[in-house]
């Protein structure tokens, strides 16, 4: 297969076999306010194991909103404005509140969206056409352990669904939602189709518009060369790469590639390479009933021995073990 048939981005994209559902749509008039509990609440809420990453999303169809990331786990609490046909996705996992209040009212006490999905809480909904329009919901993302792209998300995600230099996928996408999400059920077939490509384009219109300074994996897919590279190694992740063969592809020196991978990437070449295979190799072993040795050699190793070393190096089991706790 021609190398420019391969894009590591859908590649990783793939990997996070991407589902989500709505869980509330509803206009509130000011003031109000919500908190969304952690990562691992919703987990628990949603019946799901720790391997299955949930990833609350919030989009503003009209109005407007104040985001409030609320954690110790932060020197200090952030805050962004949030306003229509603006999607939020908070990949960190942290506990947040939404609220709007009114100049002429006193903020109430946050409602817990646990609470609202349950029955048990209300967060005064206005009927008529005034006040903020939520759809909220979460993307559930079975991904292996290492999947690069789900490592470069920030924690706070945000992007445009319509207007100027939006993604016109994006906004095709959201339109679509909230039509079904009026004609229909929210946890309808159809919404669950749009809730995947939904997630998928805003994750690719944040990557095509991140300009970042700072190593990371977007980063190196905008570099020319190095994304070059890195589409080598996803294409064939069993290849006995080498630096010199790697630095051999763009037409540079085995130093001032190894330096330029890193400068771009944030870590050395061999050990992206050694973390895609195992992140292939994690799949492999979900999804398969290849024995061990298939599997290492399909991913560079010819001795199991030495596959099982750089596998519990990387993922903490063995894969025996992992296997055996995430065979599906």
């Amino acid at each position: 297969m021609d190398v420019s048939e391969i894009s590591p981005f859908n590649d990783a994209l793939d990997d996070l076999r991407i589902s989500g559902s709505v869980l509330l749509h509803e206009t509130y008039a000011a003031s109000w306010a919500i908190e969304i509990p952690s990562e691992n609440i919703l987990q628990q809420l949603l019946g799901v194991g720790t391997d299955v990453r949930v990833l609350p999303f919030h989009l503003v169809m009209q109005g407007e909103f104040d985001l409030e990331i609320k954690s110790s786990q932060l020197a200090e609490k952030t805050k962004d404005h949030i306003i229509q046909d603006d999607l939020v996705i908070c990949p960190g996992g942290l506990p947040h509140e939404m609220s709007l209040v009114s100049a002429h009212m006193p903020k109430p006490k946050p409602v817990s969206l646990t609470d609202i999905i349950q029955g048990n809480g209300s967060a005064l909904v206005q009927e008529g056409n005034v006040g903020t329009e939520l759809i909220c919901g979460v993307f559930q993302l079975c991904s292996m352990p290492l999947n690069p792209l789900l490592a470069a998300l920030p924690s706070v995600m945000k992007v445009k669904t319509d207007g100027v230099g939006a993604n016109p996928i994006l906004t095709y996408a959201t339109k679509m939602l909230a039509l079904e999400l009026t004609d229909s059920h929210s946890s309808s077939f159809t919404s669950s189709r749009i809730l995947e490509v939904f997630c998928a384009e805003a994750i690719r219109t944040h990557s095509q518009e991140t300009i970042d300074e700072n190593p990371g994996w977007f980063k190196a897919l905008n570099d020319a060369r190095i994304s070059k590279v890195i589409t080598h190694i996803h294409q064939n992740p069993g290849h006995l790469w080498t630096v010199a063969l790697l630095a051999e592809k763009i037409n540079m020196s085995p130093s001032r590639f190894a330096a330029k991978f890193r400068e771009t990437t944030g870590q050395t070449v061999m050990s992206y390479v050694a973390r895609w295979r195992m992140n292939v190799a994690c799949r492999l072993l979900q999804d398969s009933n290849d024995s061990l040795a298939i599997i290492a050699d399909k991913v560079g190793y010819k001795d199991v021995a030495a596959f099982s070393r750089a596998f519990k190096d990387l993922i903490g089991n063995s894969p025996a073990r992992w296997r055996t706790k995430n065979k599906e």
